[in-house]
């Protein structure tokens, strides 16, 4: 389909104003209104911005062996490989800083897109500058904050390792949920262009089967399509958009449910990236960096599963059953690609897919390697893979460091998704899922963690 921007006439019909009546309101529950502003509130009795950390580690550089990240959380198999096992201290904390900003310049880019949606949602659902407004208002203050943050920490690390890699990434919403198909991932456009495509979705909302029609487009012209037009309904066409229109289809509910599904992707990574900092020499403004942040999505958490759920039950059936299939098929891609090990995620590698936590291996490993520290150390990246390839790989996950961790973050991933799963009536495809669905379901049943995860 030809993605040329067009002058639209059916869309100059529809420009409407942002500003609402109570009337077309979305009524929250009083007390989650008064619960989510009295926790901010208390938040900010005292300055707690990002931006000072950021602008002090900016300056400050790479110093000395202190790490910037729990190795067992980088995706390596560090106790394994002859090559990582050899490296300095100093190079490990080089590494770790690397892993750090890579990490958070992908939240950033996820990020980026709550400024946009956060404000549309905040706009078509509540009365301007009421308390349920400014809910989703001072989430966007916060997320501003973030971005500023990562970017700065993101400049230095680029700095001292001479990487040339940009800071501008595709986010959570624009397709990295899980894993990617590398043609997908060189195919995303960051920029927003009014297309053919878009202006092909707008014309299906506001028809009788419109959103059937749709789900059936976006099952059959396959994940790239889905993607770009889920990125489209969660932000620029709440825009276009009368209010009663946002909320009958539900797009705000769509966007929060949706980001319930990155929040739950951002914790399991970010909860236990400074883990046992008793036994670790960790970067002090990066461990601050994490715990503030952790701080703030707490809250950002709650909103997206419960002001989600309200906008979503706001919604006529029809859309309903449209933000269920989407917010599963969301769920699924994310299980696909992170429910795998290793030598898993360096098989679907070789087969052009794109997981997250192998991304995040190679774009660290390509920025640590051009650091000058390395200059003793350099090696092939794909002949790296190759060899950890050939590795003999257990079928379980031991209850201590990498495997341990690993666990911990697969229960806490099935845990939040089953609160999502039940709340919205979603029933997972078997056949689309296969083994790792017995993955997800084993790791619920631990009660305890103390025993090694033999995985389906």
């Amino acid at each position: 389909m030809n993605n040329k921007p067009l002058d639209y006439p059916f869309l100059r019909s529809k420009v409407v104003t942002t500003v609402i009546s109570a009337k077309t309101s979305v009524a929250l529950d009083s007390k989650l209104t008064a619960i989510q502003n009295r926790l901010f509130e208390r938040a900010h009795v005292e300055p707690m911005e990002l931006k000072f950390l950021g602008i002090a580690l900016g300056k400050q550089g790479i110093v000395g062996d202190a790490i910037y990240a729990n190795p067992s959380m980088m995706p390596f198999p560090i106790q394994r490989c002859e090559y990582l096992k050899s490296l300095s201290n100093r190079q490990i904390a080089i590494l770790t800083a690397c892993f750090f900003a890579n990490f958070y310049k992908t939240v950033a880019n996820s990020e980026s897109q709550a400024l946009v949606s956060n404000m549309a949602a905040a706009e078509k659902s509540f009365e301007p500058y009421s308390d349920e407004y400014m809910i989703l208002h001072q989430e966007t203050s916060e997320e501003m904050d973030h971005i500023w943050t990562f970017r700065s920490v993101y400049n230095m690390v680029a700095r001292e390792t001479r990487s040339e890699e940009p800071f501008e990434a595709p986010g959570f919403f624009l397709g990295m949920v899980g894993s990617i198909p590398q043609d997908d991932y060189n195919s995303v456009d960051t920029q927003f262009r009014l297309s053919e495509e878009c202006s092909h979705i707008l014309e299906l909302l506001h028809k009788p089967e419109g959103l059937q029609i749709l789900l059936d487009e976006m099952k059959k012209k396959g994940r790239g399509f889905r993607y770009r037009t889920q990125h489209f309904l969660i932000g620029d066409a709440m825009r276009l958009l009368p209010a009663e229109d946002v909320q009958s289809l539900g797009l705000g509910g769509l966007w929060l449910l949706t980001r319930f599904a990155a929040n739950v992707e951002l914790k399991q990574g970010e909860s236990y990236l400074f883990v046992d900092p008793e036994k670790f020499n960790y970067e002090p403004l990066a461990y601050n960096i994490n715990q503030g942040h952790l701080h703030d999505e707490a809250r950002h958490y709650t909103t997206s599963f419960d002001i989600g759920l309200t906008l979503y039950q706001a919604a006529r059936p029809e859309a309903q059953a449209f933000i269920r299939e989407l917010v599963r098929m969301t769920m699924e891609d994310y299980i696909k690609g992170q429910f795998l090990v290793f030598p898993e995620m360096l098989e679907a590698y070789s087969k052009g897919c794109l997981t997250l936590p192998f991304y995040l291996c190679k774009q660290t490993l390509e920025m640590a390697m051009s650091h000058q520290e390395f200059s003793d150390k350099l090696n092939n990246i794909d002949d790296l893979f190759s060899s950890w390839a050939q590795m003999e790989w257990p079928k379980k996950l031991p209850p201590f460091d990498a495997g341990l961790l690993t666990q911990k973050r697969w229960r806490y991933i099935s845990q939040q998704y089953e609160r999502i799963r039940q709340a919205i009536g979603i029933e997972y495809d078997v056949a689309n899922l296969g083994n790792l669905l017995h993955r997800y379901k084993d790791i619920l049943k631990q009660e305890n963690l103390t025993e090694a995860f033999i995985l389906a």
